[in-house]
């Protein structure tokens, strides 16, 4: 099964996790031990509705943010009848661990069942019984409850509200007023899926450490601070002594002129303010804490010094601190112009620009950022109602103000900029047509792995009215010559990872999984890379564990024992497009006891092997095959629909094919009988009512 769903996906989600639950209650039952439906399902939806997703992606913070503060908040049961839900936790945990679907890059389970047992007991109890955790749903319920009223019993909860709104139900103001100025704030409310990112690759860190050390933007800022020293005076105005700045913008080289001749006019520099340059680097070592105003002087902070020594820690910050500077970046104050609309959403701008860039496989052509910031600045300041005339003259500035920071950008050492072709891809997905609007067909089982590269692009065409796509798709033509492009750089990326990881982000690096399990690994790179950066990892994979010919039988074990279908059918794929031969792969394991299915699936998939020339059991196993992953990855109904157009007759037929075909997923066979063949034999040997006409299977529809 899958274990991360795009929160458009629900039907999915939800199949998902009737599967893992049926699996899971199954597995746990086998080992003597109990779990709640009820706990798995708000398990999953916990990690589901999170900023990353990862249903499998497990730390010891989750465990206590789970246990402490969702069940508190969310479920409506005694402290006593919680009591078991810590356990029935680390029993989901432990079947995940046990099928292989825990996140690789989660914490250690014995960390996570340590922790489980330290919060067991008294302190989830408090935690439970504690009204001040609840939510407000839940406080109103426990108050219905400790009078006696049954929940589910609409009338009696009718009644109960409107003595509640009454102020006829006993509580306590003050907690009430603590749980509702919580929520009022969002507080531990849903959060905000944050949008897929896509593998990167990167030099090992003291490679990343080298390049720090030898950035311009590291030099000047150490060259800053060493200047400013124990104090520089400033101007009564709190500037630089233009003394002072003539002899930094040689020292630092900020490109900066005093004094610049224009159209043969001397224009004397009359304030160090007017240096951009200069003004830019002095007001990105304030952000960062290197220097700053005392009693009208410059000095030096005593505790930058651990950040100035370390390279790569100075450039991190210092990059992931520049959405702070639109002051000094938009419209600068130095051209005597107010600031452009860019300016009151930079903060918001400068991570959206730079978190639509990283992970990209091609340079991003600018006019595509400039098209989403200038939606971005509509939005902000409704323009709906200005002409015409007016919105293209501030659009045309806000594309401005975002070259000069790209460029600024660029100089730093953040991001990369070229000139040349756009890559067709970015023209492609303008097509309304092309079917990147986040649907899925049941129908077709590939269409139910969406590319996380589809969503990235997808992104950034999002909401573009129709005159923006007009625009982008006469300007990245192919005819329309060369554009200007935009990359992160190794360091760039280094620097977004790093933010997006803090922010609670999953950010797959090429290279990470090495140390992982085959099963993980594959599992892994099914779901979040693409064919290149997982092609990549593999092989990285390969070279650390015995190389090809070891490593690849290893490999096909896993696959082999995975015990849900549709992932081992994801995870053999991953593999087999990282070799150098697929087809030839996959010939290879059209005899294999447990993967032969799922090869021959692929190389008729692939037009590489012709339905025609299928044995008849091949035949059967393939239409097993298929059944059993829709039954995974659908649920029953879906199955059970597919059946409609098929006579009773047909329908015994098949049904007893299918049974004895020998499919080597036994678990799924048995649910495929359980769960879709014995339903309908059961609903075909059904009397019709007196007086209404007959139902064929054809005619029955299952409820979405």
């Amino acid at each position: 099964m899958r274990t991360h769903f795009e929160p458009e996906q629900s039907n999915e989600f939800e199949a998902a996790k009737e599967l893992f639950i049926r699996r899971c209650s199954a597995w746990a039952g086998e080992q003597q031990l109990t779990v709640d439906p009820f706990i798995l399902d708000a398990a999953l939806d916990f990690r589901h509705y999170s900023v990353d997703g990862r249903l499998g992606f497990w730390t010891v913070d989750l465990v206590r943010v789970f246990l402490l503060d969702w069940i508190p908040r969310q479920v409506s049961v005694s402290a006593d009848d919680a009591a078991d839900i810590p356990g029935m936790l680390l029993t989901m945990l432990r079947y995940l661990h046990h099928t292989a679907l825990d996140d690789p890059t989660g914490d250690a389970l014995p960390d996570i069942e340590a922790a489980i047992a330290a919060i067991a007991g008294d302190t989830f109890r408090q935690a439970m019984s504690d009204e001040r955790n609840f939510g407000i749903a839940k406080f109103w319920a426990m108050r219905a409850i400790t009078a006696g009223i049954d929940p589910t019993d609409e009338v009696a909860m009718r009644r109960f509200a409107d003595s509640a709104r009454a102020g006829r139900v006993e509580h306590d103001d003050a907690i009430l007023n603590h749980i509702v100025t919580r929520h009022l704030r969002g507080d531990g409310g849903p959060t905000a899926r944050a949008c897929s990112q896509l593998p990167v690759s990167l030099p090992p860190e003291h490679e990343l450490a080298a390049m720090a050390e030898d950035n311009r933007l590291v030099r000047q800022l150490r060259a800053l601070t060493d200047w400013v020293g124990a104090g520089r005076a400033l101007t009564a105005t709190g500037q630089l002594k233009l003394v002072d700045a003539r002899e930094l913008i040689e020292l630092l080289d900020t490109g900066d002129t005093v004094d610049p001749v224009v159209g043969g006019r001397v224009w004397r520099t009359k304030s160090s303010s007017e240096l951009a340059g200069l003004i830019l680097l002095v007001e990105w070592a304030k952000k960062l804490r290197l220097i700053r105003v005392v009693k009208n002087r410059l000095v030096r902070v005593a505790k930058s010094q651990p950040l100035l020594r370390a390279g790569l820690a100075l450039w991190t910050a210092a990059f992931n601190t520049f959405n702070e500077l639109a002051d000094a970046v938009v419209q600068p104050r130095v051209y005597g112009h107010a600031p452009g609309m860019l300016h009151d959403v930079f903060d918001e701008a400068v991570p959206d620009v730079l978190n639509t860039i990283y992970g990209m496989p091609a340079p991003v052509p600018v006019e595509r950022l400039a098209e989403s910031v200038w939606l971005s600045c509509q939005t902000a300041f409704d323009l709906d109602d200005e002409d015409e005339s007016r919105q293209s003259i501030w659009r045309q500035t806000v594309e401005a103000d975002l070259r000069r920071m790209l460029r600024i950008l660029a100089e730093a050492g953040g991001v990369e900029q070229a000139i040349g072709p756009a890559d067709p891809m970015f023209l492609e997905d303008l097509d309304d047509s092309n079917g990147l609007d986040g649907s899925d067909d049941l129908d077709d089982l590939d269409d139910l792995d969406e590319n996380d590269f589809a969503a990235s692009l997808r992104s950034i065409s999002t909401g573009l009215p129709p005159d923006a796509r007009e625009r982008l798709r006469a300007a990245l033509a192919p005819d329309a010559g060369p554009v200007e492009t935009v990359a992160l750089s190794h360091l760039g990326t280094h620097a977004v990872r790093v933010r997006l990881l803090a922010e609670g982000r999953y950010m797959p690096l090429v290279g990470e999984l090495t140390g992982a399990d085959p099963a993980r690994l594959l599992g892994m790179i099914a779901q979040h890379y693409t064919p290149e950066t997982g092609q990549e990892e593999i092989l990285r994979w390969l070279a650390a564990h015995g190389g090809e010919e070891a490593g690849l039988d290893r490999l096909l074990d896993a696959v082999r024992s995975c015990p849900f279908r549709h992932r081992a059918a994801a995870m053999l794929d991953a593999l087999c497009t990282a070799q150098p031969d697929r087809t030839a792969l996959l010939q290879r394991l059209r005899s294999d006891p447990a993967l032969g299915p799922i090869a021959v699936q692929f190389l008729v998939e692939d037009e590489e092997l012709d339905p025609d020339s299928l044995t008849e059991r091949e035949s059967l196993l393939a239409v097993t095959e298929q059944l059993i992953q829709l039954l995974e990855i659908a649920g029953p109904d879906a199955v059970r629909e597919s059946f409609a157009q098929a006579s009773s007759s047909d329908m015994r037929d098949l049904f007893g094919a299918l049974l004895g075909s020998g499919h080597p997923d036994a678990i799924g066979l048995d649910e495929l009988r359980r769960l879709v063949i014995e339903p309908l034999q059961h609903r075909g040997n059904r009397r019709p009512a007196r007086g209404r006409p007959s139902r064929s299977v054809r005619s029955v529809r299952p409820k979405r």
